[in-house]
């Protein structure tokens, strides 16, 4: 099966180099068209196509090609900050090197391949590290995202002592009593954990105003609530945001989720904690635990790279500073993403 992909934009010179990649990697797997006119582009949408992956300047295109259910668009964007955020889109800026343009589209081409895109079953993805500071949220969130552009319902479950919200200026809408009651008591219903739930790009569950210390709450709470949520809302994934003591509910928790995405750094830190973790976690399957090197610096020193743990990673996300030279971290986290798919 070859598989067709479409790019828009009116650049030739540039479209070249991206067709040029895309087929020394493929080769005869997919079948590559360039659109400079957009006028053209028009015309050619005024019949039904069959399209697996349309790469377009955000200029060329227009809501009626939506029509053609289209399985992944690509926005080339002049700016850095994302112009369209629904499932099913993801916006690459423009003006980052080639490399990783294609290394964007590639993730989408690549599980189109193998077939598993679309293969989706509801899951607990629990977001865990020994080690604080290590960026562990902005991961759960980075990967939330990535998974809702792929077009799957997500809900992102914050079951720290101290939460926060996602977005700011919320501080006025807190967990109800309805939920912190059914907390205390472990029965949970649809229409309560609706009510509590803040829609969203990434819909999430409100957070408690107070500690849960403060509230009378124990963590061990939260198992049955994450489990409820699997049963009783429509999700394909609930991300559970964690914090990085060990206990008997992070232990509950690793063993009721379907995968554990673990990040750490490369510092004397990380590499110390993350050996402590492997004395106390049997982490030998590879399809449930995903290890991510969270704020990878090149050229500096790695102290991971003497345990056993640098074997088992999965994933390295750069720090910002250094995204334009070794990848977009927002291509990183929707390579994580699809290793949940």
């Amino acid at each position: 099966m070859r598989y067709r992909v479409l790019m828009a934009d009116e650049d030739l010179s540039y479209l070249s180099k991206l067709e040029l990649m895309l087929l020394r990697e493929y080769g005869d797997q997919i079948e590559l068209h360039l659109i400079t006119d957009s006028d053209y582009l028009e015309e050619l949408f005024r019949t039904s196509q069959k399209i697996d992956v349309l790469v377009i300047a955000e200029n060329f295109w227009k809501e009626e090609y939506r029509k053609q259910g289209i399985s992944r668009v690509f926005f080339l964007t002049e700016t850095e900050e994302p112009t369209k955020i629904e499932p099913g889109v993801t916006n690459i800026y423009k003006y980052s090197s080639v490399q990783n343009v294609v290394h964007t589209i590639n993730v989408v081409l690549r599980h189109l391949i193998k077939g598993t895109v679309g293969s989706i079953e509801k899951k607990i993805v629990m977001v865990y590290s020994p080690q604080g500071g290590c960026g562990k949220t902005t991961l759960a969130v980075g990967t939330a995202k990535a998974l809702f552009q792929l077009g799957n319902k997500v809900l992102y479950i914050d079951a720290e002592s101290l939460q926060t919200f996602l977005e700011k200026n919320k501080e006025d809408s807190w967990a109800s009593r309805s939920l912190i009651s059914a907390l205390y008591t472990g029965r949970f219903s649809k229409e309560i954990l609706e009510s509590n739930i803040v829609k969203g790009e990434i819909e999430y569950l409100m957070p408690m105003q107070y500690s849960l210390l403060s509230s009378g709450i124990r963590d061990m709470n939260y198992i049955s609530l994450i489990h409820s949520a699997k049963e009783l809302l429509v999700y394909d994934y609930i991300i559970v945001d964690t914090s990085s003591d060990f206990n008997d509910f992070k232990a509950q928790l690793i063993a009721m989720s379907d995968q554990v995405i673990i990040p750490c750094l490369q510092d004397i830190q990380g590499a110390v904690k993350m050996e402590a973790m492997l004395r106390n976690i049997n982490v030998s399957d590879k399809k449930k635990y995903i290890f991510v090197c969270n704020k990878f610096r090149i050229g500096e020193e790695n102290k991971l790279v003497d345990t056993a743990i640098w074997q088992m990673i999965n994933y390295k996300i750069p720090y910002r500073n250094q995204d334009e030279q070794s990848g977009n971290s927002d291509t990183m986290y929707m390579e994580v993403a699809y290793s949940l798919i």
